[in-house]
This record gives structure tokens, C-alpha cells and sequence, in this order.
């Protein structure tokens, strides 16, 4: 009688230290040909400890905002602009619902409408941002992104990412929209 039993490896996953943080950040500082200050990037190494995601965007807000408004990025506009992460008391969980009532609310639409069929030009925008937002704030997958949308492909999600993150760079209005959204919803 052969028995057989499933091997694996168990390890222990914990959020990466404030260096391995900094090294990200400068890592991805070096990558956008941004110069920013050490300072700066330990502000944001140190406030933001858990989320990958979120520390980079944390970095893409900051360069974002100086670059948009014609601004020296130095410690204190990041902490202006950062304002909303530094100053949290206890972390809300971030929910879908939460995420696609602000998404509707901001984009004048219903939550069927963000989540459903049409594609119209002024929502397929509000579920690309939708679906950014999914992504930076919360630990989804991309499958399991596209299946909050109606079951869509999860390339569908890839590219509502890699677009909503391409048109924050070079469009301010998109830029605002996504910091208003996550404001909402980290408020909410």
C-alpha cells in the first residue's frame, strides 16, 4: 500500500522592512526619471508599511501632483499631498461596495451601470478607473477584479490598469478624479 501525501512549503509572509520599502521606492523614483529627495521617500517608506501597491502608488500621487502643479517636491508637499494616509487612525476595510458606490456617486452612473454591460465612452472611463482603484487599494487579483465586473477576462483589468495609470501620468483631470475617488473612499 503506497500512501501519498501532498508536500509543500510553508513560509511566512510578512510586510517587507522600512529598507527593502526604500529600495522600492527608489528602484521606482530611478525608473520614472523623477528626482526626489531621500527624505521624501523615507516619509513615504515609513508611513505606508503593508501594501506594495499602495506604497507605489503613493510614490505615482507625489511625483503626479509636482509634476501637474509646476511644484518642488520636497517633504513637506508630500506630506500635504499624502495627507490622507499619514493621518489615518484605523484602517477601514476597503470593500467593493465601498469602491463602486464612490466610483457611481463620482461618475454620476449606478452601480449596475458601472458593473454591467454598456459601453458607452463616459462609463467605460468610470469602470477603468473603477477597476485602477480595485487594484491600488485593495489585494485583489486581476481575475478576481474582472469577476466583481460582470465576470469580464482579467485582461480586461490589465488594461483598464495600465490605461487609468498611462492618462494619471499625462492628464491632471484623471489625476484628480482617482485622488477625489480614493479620498471618498478612504473617508467613507
Amino acid at each position: 500500500m503506497t500512501s501519498r501525501f501532498k508536500m509543500g512549503l510553508l513560509t511566512d509572509i510578512q510586510p517587507p522592512d522600512i529598507e527593502t520599502r526604500l529600495a522600492i521606492l527608489r528602484k521606482k523614483a530611478e525608473q520614472s526619471n523623477f528626482a526626489i529627495n531621500d527624505d521624501v521617500l523615507t516619509f513615504i517608506a515609513s508611513n505606508i508599511k503593508d501594501n506594495i501597491r499602495e506604497l507605489e502608488g503613493a510614490l505615482t500621487r507625489v511625483t503626479a501632483y509636482a509634476s501637474f502643479n509646476d511644484k518642488h517636491l520636497d517633504l513637506e508637499l508630500a506630506q500635504f499631498i499624502l495627507r490622507d494616509i499619514t493621518t489615518r487612525r484605523e484602517p477601514q476595510p476597503v470593500t467593493a461596495d465601498v469602491i463602486l458606490k464612490a466610483t457611481a456617486d463620482l461618475f454620476a452612473f449606478s452601480v449596475e451601470d458601472i458593473v454591467g454591460p454598456r459601453r458607452q465612452r463616459p462609463l467605460v472611463k468610470a469602470r477603468q478607473v473603477s477597476m485602477y482603484v480595485f487594484r491600488e487599494l485593495t489585494e485583489l487579483s486581476y481575475p478576481d477584479i474582472a469577476r466583481v465586473f460582470g465576470g469580464r477576462d482579467h485582461t480586461t483589468a490589465i488594461h483598464a490598469v495600465q490605461k487609468i495609470t498611462k492618462q494619471m501620468a499625462e492628464q491632471p483631470e484623471t489625476f484628480n478624479q482617482i485622488n477625489e475617488l480614493i479620498q471618498k473612499i478612504k473617508n467613507a
